[in-house]
């Protein structure tokens, strides 16, 4: 009789084991979509397909893994993918997404390189994820965008600054300082981002006193310069280092911009980044929209107001999405006689009155009653200026970032003041050969590479 009940007991506690596997597996839920390349080769016979699902909460502390799927001999695209995961491990603050790669053996051969939100902040558990070939040309000195760069970089009173830098493919960037072992929140600043015209140095330009200065180490490094552009020589990390995948933020600071609540629905314009952007109705929505209709003159009317708010990103009522979308955290004030100013831009060489700040290591020195040394490059090869005494005339001809100027020649007019500087400007402009517009400003350096002038565009002819 042993037998039996023994073998009824194992039967038993088999069945019981099977019915709590099964329900585990009821529990769980599952991430789907496509991944797919658009390049017109075949993918190789032993390909292997890996789809992550990821946290991407965490910026520079890299992605902590939830569900992983495997296809090996992934046969050629689109492929198919499902992932479980536990949904007691979600949680609806944090951020999730999901990230496919391709390998031929252990060679990685195409890569997603966008984020693909799921699950939370209202993306559905479904994605279609498209891949680029790894090591395919580069169009932009910055790499591919839209881009996320992180670091810690130093700081004089805290053990360093925790820096989240988002560049988005519009011009766009998005910029996260934590100081460590400070309480409160981390900054955020927006704004929009200028690369030089050699690709060499990139300006972030928003809501600070003086804009971000970056040297383009590499399309993977960036780093810190000082206000005026110079190097800063240290043993101390200054790099911001290109993160592997795009860690999405969502800034939230001060707001301005260009209101109007049109067919039901209210669109912001913010100043700084030009983002057109729909705005939630949540939080403090209600007294934007009461505000704004008791200060218009004309329905539709585009007004500049404040608030403070964040910029997250939502699916749309309709239409593709994700979108960036502006949530309303606190109405200040409606200004119908203010506007927000032009956006910045990269100035031009051609058709620009360049005003002269620096000659060698000097600040340059405008005599009283005379012309400040300035150059104009004209359509047509044509080169006018001063050197602050005399005009100057001439011809100039460019090539990528080689400038060369001929033909210089100057009135001879005695002046009271200024002859010394207005020699060394012209020596300068003798042997001047590269040049690299950053923003609103122009260097122009020797062959050695040395810096000669740095110039100011300040009006446009």
């Amino acid at each position: 009789m042993r037998q039996p009940l023994k073998m009824s007991f194992l039967l038993t506690l088999l069945m019981m084991t099977g019915c709590a596997a099964k329900v585990s597996q009821t529990d769980m839920a599952e991430v789907s979509g496509n991944a797919f390349y658009v390049e017109r080769i075949a993918a190789p016979p032993n390909a292997r397909l890996e789809v992550v699902l990821q946290d991407i909460s965490q910026p520079g502390r890299g992605a902590e893994r939830l569900g992983k799927m495997v296809v090996e001999s992934a046969g050629q695209p689109p492929y198919a993918f499902r992932i479980q995961y536990d949904p007691a491990q979600i949680d609806p603050r944090h951020t999730y997404s999901v990230a496919a790669r391709l390998y031929d053996g252990d060679k990685l051969i195409f890569v997603t390189d966008q984020v693909h939100q799921v699950i939370t902040r209202g993306f559905p558990s479904t994605a279609t994820l498209r891949m680029r070939r790894v090591g395919s040309a580069r169009a932009h000195p910055l790499g591919e965008l839209p881009a996320t760069f992180t670091g810690t970089l130093p700081c004089a009173s805290c053990p360093g600054i925790d820096y989240h830098l988002n560049l988005l493919d519009d011009g766009v960037y998005f910029l996260r300082q934590a100081y460590q072992d400070r309480a409160g929140s981390p900054s955020d600043d927006i704004g929009r981002y200028l690369l030089s015209s050699d690709g060499d140095q990139l300006t972030l330009y928003g809501g600070r006193e003086a804009p971000l200065r970056l040297a383009v180490s590499a399309p993977d490094t960036l780093r810190l310069l000082d206000r005026d552009g110079g190097h800063i020589e240290s043993e101390l990390n200054y790099n911001l280092e290109r993160q592997p995948a795009f860690q999405p933020l969502e800034p939230r600071l001060l707001l301005m911009g260009m209101y109007r609540y049109v067919a039901g629905a209210g669109r912001f314009q913010e100043c700084l980044t030009g983002l057109e952007l729909p705005v939630a109705t949540e939080a403090d929505n209600r007294a934007l929209e009461e505000a704004y209709l008791a200060a218009r003159d004309e329905p539709g009317e585009a007004l500049r107001v404040s608030l403070d708010g964040q910029i997250v990103s939502r699916m749309p009522m309709e239409g593709p999405g994700p979108v960036l979308t502006l949530v309303p955290e606190r109405f200040i004030d409606v200004s119908p006689e203010l506007t927000c100013p032009p956006p910045v831009k990269l100035a031009d060489l051609k058709n620009t009155y360049w005003r002269a700040v620096f000659l060698d290591d000097d600040h340059v020195q405008r005599a009283p009653d005379q012309r400040e040394p300035h150059l104009v490059f004209h359509e047509g090869n044509r080169l006018a200026g001063s050197d602050g005494c005399n005009r100057i005339s001439g011809a100039y001809e460019r090539k990528g970032a080689s400038i060369q100027l001929s033909r210089v020649a100057t009135t001879r007019m005695a002046c009271a003041e200024g002859m010394e500087q207005a020699s060394r400007f012209l020596k300068a402009l003798e042997e001047v050969s590269r040049y690299s517009i950053i923003g609103r400003h122009m260097e122009m350096l020797d062959e050695s590479g040395t810096l000669r002038l740095r110039l100011e565009a300040t009006a446009l002819h």
